[in-house]
């Protein structure tokens, strides 16, 4: 009598489980650098946002020597107070109020544009610009202005 060997056409459980190793190691690797690479481009569409809105109101400021103060998704004529195409969409919110450095007590003098990232990035509260061209963000609650992650 004659035997024959038939092998079944697949992967054995061993197989198996390396591919699922090697499957997992590259989505550890991978998924941190995902994460880090979206927030890093929300942060730069929050930055955009902020020169946007700085140039609204330097041009408003040029016409009626003043700025205008608005508060964070708020938008009119004068100004676009979110980063996107709609609030919705936006990576950010932005703020306009009184520079808290140097401390001015009106608009007329200086204007801070603040943006709040609306995803937690990290210890990141918000990004900010002024009229004076002071620039950076909030760290764990403290105000920097050498943080390289907010204005690389």
């Amino acid at each position: 009598m004659h035997k024959s060997h038939h092998r079944h056409a697949g992967f054995s459980l061993i197989e198996l489980m390396i591919v699922v190793g090697i499957v997992a190691i590259l989505a550890g690797v991978a998924y941190p650098a995902y994460v880090s690479q979206i927030a890093k481009g929300r942060r730069a569409e929050c930055r955009s946002a902020l020169f946007q809105s700085m140039q609204q109101q330097e041009r408003y400021f040029t016409q009626f020597n003043t700025y205008t103060a608005f508060t964070e998704g708020s938008a009119s004529a004068k100004t676009k107070a979110f980063s996107g195409d709609t609030a919705a969409a936006s990576s950010c919110l932005i703020t306009a109020t009184n520079c808290q450095s140097p401390a001015s007590t009106n608009v007329t003098q200086c204007i801070e544009l603040r943006g709040r990232l609306l995803v937690s990035d990290s210890s990141i509260g918000y990004i900010y610009l002024n009229s004076d061209s002071e620039k950076g963000c909030t760290v764990s609650g403290s105000r920097t202005t050498t943080n390289k992650t907010c204005w690389p």
